[in-house]
């Protein structure tokens, strides 16, 4: 079999993914999937749940960055706080609250080095892809140590993602690695189960594993960056068939929970704290400090007031009710990240980091309940700009496109280009005499108004759709309509959506992987999107039936990871985010950032893009008073 190989520099040139499937309710399209691949239990990102953070480590080649590779720590615990976490099992992590453990206990066999594109080999040193895009091979590096003192082979990689397919204990996270956007081969039975090691995932040799697709993907690699990926030893739980497992599942998740990273697990209380000490076999940078403890605290102002006491808290959050952007410097600019300080807080200036979510914020409308010059009106009269400064204290930017910049076809300066040059309802600026005008040749005025209702989620991030809902319903009625908001639960407003019953919600979408067709998929003009885009009497809009072309002839064609299908895949793109624009379908608000809080005795510590949490080995601790 021929195929293309690649030593391990080699991905830096491939386009790929993102942390997690994360779409609450999954912008209208085959919505029992999107649920299924919601971040903590179906909660918004916010500045108390970040997606992730970055990995700090290595550049991708064998030598350490930081640390000295197999010395002894230099001591001291780093005190942090964290939400109750639900699994430290990397096949059924649930989200944000469980990765901060995982990703120093756990690894993948590849990563996001900066928390930024593109993605990096890590417990690989070369891999191959076969010619028809489906087969991938890789070799594994030498001398990998699980914390139980077994050797890393092709085995555990295996074992370790037969469990993310086959086990019960996933927690629904099998659409990672079947029937989702990467879908291993295997069988089926005529329940549509899974057939047990039925997985086309070989372990060659020791160091070799091979793994063959149903059809190309070109995020592959990057899918195998999330830490549902992560590898464990084989065996030593017996959920999958095949395995009589070493311990029960219980015992092993919560005491004996054995991954390759540098801190392996000491003590699990999902009631109290979760604590790791540096695993001093690491095969890269020994951690230079003792371990890491997380206390549990479920409120965001108690761990606020916490952090600024320095109670617990060497690196934490502030909530947003508590954010003042007076107090921010922003200094440093990186790839996908900023850097400065905050404060004084008590007397103290805290360093600062802040990164862009692969996130947009938008108001999704239904075309059949919402007619379109009442939309056109909407979109000419936000001013996406004096949305962030009303709901976020402006933290985020402007969103004048469904994918949000980092997954946007030709990057963030095309997205900032073509928003400026092309947006048709007024870059940052709020447009209310063509938002009238629009209006009053529909036949509607101030003593005939246009009536329709705004929907907001009454259970995540509810104060801060709260203030974008009185913004929008205030300026409605400067431009001809009557805007009602009705608040209701997350699950009520999505079978709402599923049955038709919405007119304008209030909703979000994450990118699944770096690429606009992790969130386009669910917005293009199909019979189960909750826009119901093109599924009028008189059928296909003429923007709607350019926007299915595109996706039909263009994308679905050119899923490999070529450079010649990228250029094909980006057109598509733009033809969609276009005819978006003209049927106005979802209204593009704001594109989030979160924050991390950090005081200058934390040394060595690398705060990195939104792709992965920080790993902590490199970090040292100064003199805390």
């Amino acid at each position: 079999m021929n195929s293309h190989k690649y030593h391990l520099p080699m991905v830096r040139g491939m386009q790929n993914e993102v942390n997690r499937r994360r779409f609450l309710t999954g912008v209208g399209a085959v919505a029992t999937t999107a649920l299924a691949g919601c971040s903590g239990g179906g909660e918004e990102t916010d500045t108390e749940a970040d997606p992730s953070s970055g990995d700090g480590g290595t550049d991708g080649t064998d030598e350490p960055t930081g640390g000295t590779e197999g010395a002894a720590s230099e001591g001291g615990e780093l005190q942090m706080m964290t939400q109750s976490i639900q699994s430290l099992d990397p096949a059924g992590a649930t989200g944000s609250k469980d990765d901060w453990v995982i990703w120093q206990t756990h690894e993948t066999l590849f990563r996001y080095e900066e928390g930024t594109v593109p993605v990096t080999g890590h417990l690989v040193t070369d891999y191959s892809i076969s010619d028809d895009y489906t087969t991938y091979t890789f070799t594994l590096k030498e001398g990998v140590t699980f914390h139980d003192g077994s050797e890393l082979t092709a085995g555990d990689v295996v074992y370790s993602w037969r469990r993310l397919a086959e086990s019960d204990n996933n927690r629904g996270n099998t659409d990672e690695i079947v029937n989702g956007v990467v879908n291993v081969a295997h069988e089926e039975t005529e329940d549509g189960e899974i057939v047990p090691d039925s997985l086309a995932i070989e372990a060659v040799d020791d160091s070799t594993v091979e793994v063959t697709l149903e059809q190309p993907f070109h995020g592959t690699l990057g899918q195998m960056a999330q830490m549902f990926y992560s590898v464990i030893p084989e065996g030593v739980v017996g959920d999958i068939e095949g395995y009589d497992g070493e311990y029960d599942y219980e015992t092993w998740a919560t005491e004996e929970v054995t991954g390759t990273g540098p801190f392996q697990l000491d003590t699990y209380n999902s009631g109290s704290e979760v604590v790791v000490t540096a695993f001093e076999d690491y095969h890269e940078s020994v951690a230079n400090i003792d371990g890491i403890r997380w206390q549990i605290v479920e409120d965001p102002n108690a761990r606020y007031t916490r952090g600024v006491n320095e109670q617990n808290a060497d690196i934490f959050r502030v909530p947003r009710s508590q954010f003042n952007p007076g107090l921010v410097e922003r200094s440093e600019e990186l790839e996908g990240r900023t850097l400065g300080t905050y404060g004084p807080v008590n007397g103290t200036t805290l360093n600062y980091g802040e990164a862009a979510i692969p996130q947009t914020q938008f108001l999704q409308c239904n075309t059949l309940n919402v007619e379109k010059p009442a939309r056109m009106a909407l979109a000419y009269a936000i001013n996406q700009e004096a949305v962030i400064e009303q709901a976020t204290s402006g933290l985020g930017t402007p969103a004048y496109f469904v994918s949000p910049p980092v997954g946007f076809p030709g990057g963030e300066d095309n997205y900032d280009q073509l928003a400026q040059e092309e947006y048709p309802y007024g870059y940052a600026q709020s447009d209310i005499e063509s938002a009238r005008q629009v209006m009053e040749e529909a036949g509607y005025g101030p003593d005939n108004m246009y009536e329709t209702a705004m929907q907001i989620k009454s259970d995540t991030r509810a104060s801060i759709w709260e203030s974008v809902a009185s913004y929008i319903r205030d300026i409605a009625q400067s431009v001809h309509i009557d805007l009602s908001v009705e608040a209701a639960p997350s699950s009520t407003l999505v079978n709402r959506a599923i049955e038709g019953e919405i007119d304008i919600f209030g909703n979000y979408m994450d990118l699944s992987w770096i690429e606009a067709d992790s969130g386009l998929q669910y917005t293009r003009p199909t019979p189960s999107a909750w826009t119901r885009w093109g599924q009028g009497e008189d059928g296909m809009t003429e923007a709607a039936e350019r926007a299915d072309e595109a996706w039909t002839d263009l994308y679905l064609e050119n899923r490999i990871p070529t450079d010649a299908a990228q250029e094909a895949r980006n057109e598509a793109y733009l033809t969609l985010e276009r005819a978006n624009w003209e049927d106005v379908t979802l209204i593009p608000l704001w594109n989030p950032t979160n924050q991390l809080y950090w005081y200058d005795w934390v040394e060595g510590f690398d705060y990195t893009g939104p792709l992965r949490r920080t790993a902590f080995n490199d970090v040292s601790l100064g003199d805390r008073s």
